[in-house]
């Protein structure tokens, strides 16, 4: 008798511990994260830092396995991979997102709005630009939240000089989709490509493309583009304070205990700390590494910023005159520009 009770005790003990197992692993998210970047990029490599540190900081409870640009799903389609659960968690750009609503290109960063990084971020965590993105993306099953800033883009790179927006007249450029690519068609008369970037290299080669921009100098570095193409035309004045984004499977973000969101949320915002200065340091350093490289660097002159200032209005007028949500954006974010304006006239920068 003795014998069968320690029998049942040592069963009920297993089952006990086999129940208990099946829990942690029923406790265990796997997600699937599909950036835009390239896998030498910073934002990449910080994006693999930001999943093991999550992947530390809830002891193995969430893991985030990301993949560089292209690898799932490519470009734009990301919205609709995450939007559809076939991937819980996307990064990529606002303006990619245009198709699915027209007010994603007023979230980026569009000509003569907000100017510099500061101020797009303060208008996204202090003022309501999460909230506002949120409106668009929530009826699509997403939850967005700013990825990390590259400030103002480089520009576009060329095999042979351009000096001016007449130059561009009828070429062929490689551009971001939405507000940057309707803006440098009406300025320029040029016809708008935006291809992902890693078919921008090949097309630059093969003459499918005249120029091309992507992201930064840096940007610029990493994929060798300014081995083919040593002139360029700068600033990006398409997009002045571009910001890039996390898109999160709304689904898949409520199955998570409320520990491991909070981690997720403070992760997301170390990421867009640590990605924003890292790659803003190694910009500085690409910009001196291309000069010594011997890229040639031509700007704007004051007749072709008179024609982007004409051209945005005319292209912004379009957007707002049209869409309820992309008024709204356009003026929330010219109220907050004129106090920051209005700021930094006494508190800018000085010689």
């Amino acid at each position: 008798m003795l014998h069968f009770k320690n029998t049942l005790v040592i069963v009920f003990l297993l089952l006990t511990l086999s129940g208990c197992h099946s829990k942690k692993d029923a406790d265990i998210f796997k997600w699937r994260l599909q950036s835009q970047a390239p896998a030498s990029s910073v934002s990449f490599i910080e994006l693999q830092t930001f999943c093991q540190n999550i992947q530390v900081m809830t002891n193995g409870r969430l893991i985030i396995t990301p993949f560089p640009a292209g690898e799932l799903v490519r470009g734009p389609d990301i919205f609709n991979a995450v939007s559809e659960n076939r991937i819980e968690m996307g990064n990529g750009w606002p303006n990619w997102w245009s198709a699915q609503h027209p007010a994603w290109s007023l979230l980026n960063a569009g000509p003569f709005d907000l100017m510099n990084l500061d101020a797009s971020m303060i208008f996204f965590f202090e003022e309501n630009g999460i909230e506002l993105a949120n409106t668009i993306s929530q009826p699509k099953g997403i939850i967005w939240r700013p990825a990390w800033w590259t400030g103002m883009e480089f520009g576009l790179v060329s095999s042979t000089p351009l000096s001016n927006l007449d130059d561009l007249t009828g070429k062929k450029i490689r551009i971001g989709p939405g507000i940057p690519s309707e803006v440098l068609t009406e300025a320029s008369g040029s016809l708008a490509i935006p291809l992902v970037p890693e078919e921008i290299k090949a097309s630059l080669e093969n003459g499918n493309l005249d120029a091309a921009e992507w992201t930064t100098a840096d940007g610029i570095l990493e994929l060798g583009l300014d081995e083919i193409a040593p002139h360029a035309l700068v600033p990006a004045i398409w997009q002045p304070s571009v910001l890039s984004d996390f898109l999160i499977n709304q689904t898949a973000y409520e199955q998570l205990p409320v520990d491991i969101k909070t981690t997720l949320e403070t992760a997301i915002k170390a990421y867009t700390l640590t990605t924003t200065l890292k790659s803003k340091a190694k910009d500085i350093d690409a910009l001196i590494s291309l000069r010594r490289g011997g890229m040639t660097l031509r700007t704007w002159n004051d007749n072709d910023l008179k024609r982007w200032k004409k051209a945005t209005e005319k292209v912004y007028s379009r957007y707002t005159n049209n869409d309820g949500l992309s008024a709204e954006i356009y003026t929330e974010k010219k109220a907050f520009k004129d106090k920051y304006v209005d700021y930094y006239q006494l508190f800018g920068p000085y010689k």
